[in-house]
């Protein structure tokens, strides 16, 4: 018998049966293209100055998309998540307190297996203290840091992992403290448009976030309706994360199975 490849990591254990998800270490970074579609993430960490601008604009035009939420931020922003959740978006698993589990993309080993599933785990009950039900089957690595073995530990729970596509970190988060990586509000989105308009926006998971430290009449949120509007338009369609991973026909998976290990 051939010995192990040292260079690839063990096929974890399946902590819930039949689920044929795991094990693979996915990694979504874009969509499938030939929709015009643009999926626009939203994580909530610790703070949300922008959350409520961010929900109006999307109301406001009977618009779905995909929310990355600590435990943190559900226990500090309750009425924000339950607005989430009743106006029917996504909301995925951003770790309970953010986390640095894998700086360099190589996994802290402080951060084993059953830490990094009771830190998924740990936030997962916080949503479902409040709202009664689990995430939906995906989490977002705090500062894009993971492995494919940290990936398939949360698979194990049935979390696929979804980061964003090439270039598309807005740096909604930098402050005018950053000034290499500081762009204005209108600057920010003119920069997605103009990759749109390039043909290049097709299948695009953008990052932005729901706190803001920079000035109130400089940030994304403030211009994000008119963005809509004009994205629409031009026939794009703002879509979950969801609609991309059927229409890549990854298996589907009900939340509610792991509702059990969140007792």
């Amino acid at each position: 018998m051939a010995p192990p490849n040292p260079k690839q990591p063990p096929r974890p254990a399946a902590v819930l049966p039949g689920w044929t998800g795991a094990g693979e270490g996915f990694n979504l970074l874009r969509g499938p293209r030939g929709g015009r579609r643009i999926c626009m993430t939203f994580d909530g960490g610790s703070t949300a100055e922008v959350a409520v601008d961010v929900l109006d604009a999307l109301k406001a035009r009977g618009i779905r998309t995909t929310f990355f939420l600590t435990g943190e931020f559900i226990r500090k922003y309750p009425d924000l998540v339950r607005r989430m959740d009743r106006e029917g978006h996504e909301l995925g698993n951003h770790t309970l307190d953010h986390p640095h589990l894998a700086p360099g993309m190589r996994r802290d080993p402080r951060w084993t297996r059953d830490k990094v599933h009771e830190e998924l785990l740990a936030a997962d009950r916080e949503l479902l203290k409040l709202l009664g039900r689990p995430f939906d089957p995906y989490w977002r690595a705090p500062y894009g840091e993971h492995t494919l073995e940290v990936r398939q530990w949360a698979e194990e729970l049935g979390y696929r992992h979804v980061g964003w596509s090439e270039g598309a970190d807005t740096l909604d988060w930098a402050t005018v403290k950053e000034r290499r990586l500081y762009r204005t509000g209108d600057a920010i989105l003119d920069k997605l448009r103009a990759r749109m308009e390039k043909r290049d926006g097709d299948g695009l998971i953008v990052l932005m976030h729901l706190g803001s430290g920079r000035p109130v009449g400089d940030r994304p949120a403030q211009v994000l309706g008119p963005f809509l509007d004009r994205a629409r338009a031009e026939g794009w369609h703002v879509v979950p994360i969801g609609e991309y991973l059927r229409d890549l026909g990854k298996p589907t998976w009900d939340p509610a199975r792991r509702a059990a290990l969140l007792r």
